[in-house]
């Protein structure tokens, strides 16, 4: 959505700045490959994290069970350390995924 959207300018941004020439113009290959090799792993891993956390969210039987336990006695704010590298992200790393 419009979050990617965002992470997908920002990064192409980074791509573009850090694969300048020397004489200041913009080496557009260099920039995409960068910014593919960093996209393509973050994007992936969004999806197939998402997938996982609908499973486990709706989890039901033995599933449920489980998953109840595994949960059980954290404080609110340990329920995002799992996801911490999703919301964690910013202009900084954004290039030090690929």
């Amino acid at each position: 959505g419009a979050c990617m959207a965002m992470e997908d300018a920002v990064t192409l941004g980074e791509a573009l700045r850090v694969t300048r020439r020397a004489d200041g113009s913009a080496d557009w290959d260099a920039a995409l490959q960068l910014y593919q090799k960093n996209r393509i792993t973050r994007t992936g891993r969004i999806v197939l994290s998402g997938r996982e956390m609908g499973r486990l969210y709706h989890a039901a039987g033995v599933e449920r069970l489980i998953r109840n336990s595994l949960w059980k006695g954290r404080t609110q704010e340990r329920f995002y350390d799992a996801i911490e590298w999703l919301y964690g992200w910013n202009v900084n790393n954004c290039l030090q995924q690929g």
